[in-house]
């Protein structure tokens, strides 16, 4: 890390439920994964649940680890470089109920999700994820 440069870290998760996908509507009005900062003393897969939960009223379990994605935003006229660890998760109970965060948060066919998204980092992870299932399916390693 470079001196007087800002990161933030954060973690979500890519919630099954079935054969649909939890996304949540971003306050900018884009379709995407629930994630938010990794608190202090608290593991990355720890952050996806509670985030998946506080955003969305979901709460589910997490699978494995799928990878990063990282980006700069501007925030306050500072440039901050972002780095999210995403998980798969798969539902375990609740119903969506989108939290003052969020403009919306649904569960999706995943060709819909798929269609969804915009961000390049996740669609980047979806594909990630679904080869990742897939290949657990098909009986592979």
């Amino acid at each position: 890390m470079k001196p007087g440069m800002l990161y933030e870290f954060s973690a979500g998760g890519v919630l099954f439920k079935g054969e649909q996908v939890l996304l949540i509507k971003n306050p900018s009005g884009v379709w995407t994964f629930p994630k938010g900062l990794v608190e202090k003393g608290e593991d990355p897969s720890q952050t996806a649940v509670r985030e998946v939960w506080e955003e969305t009223g979901i709460r589910g379990e997490v699978l494995q680890r799928v990878g990063d994605v990282e980006y700069w935003y501007h925030r306050d006229g500072k440039r901050i470089k972002k780095k999210v660890t995403y998980f798969i998760m798969k539902y375990t109970d609740g119903e969506t109920k989108p939290s003052w965060e969020v403009m919306d948060a649904k569960f999706f066919p995943l060709h819909e999700a798929k269609r969804l998204l915009k961000y390049r980092g996740d669609k980047d992870i979806f594909n990630k994820v679904l080869y990742i299932l897939g290949k657990l399916q098909d009986g592979q390693p």
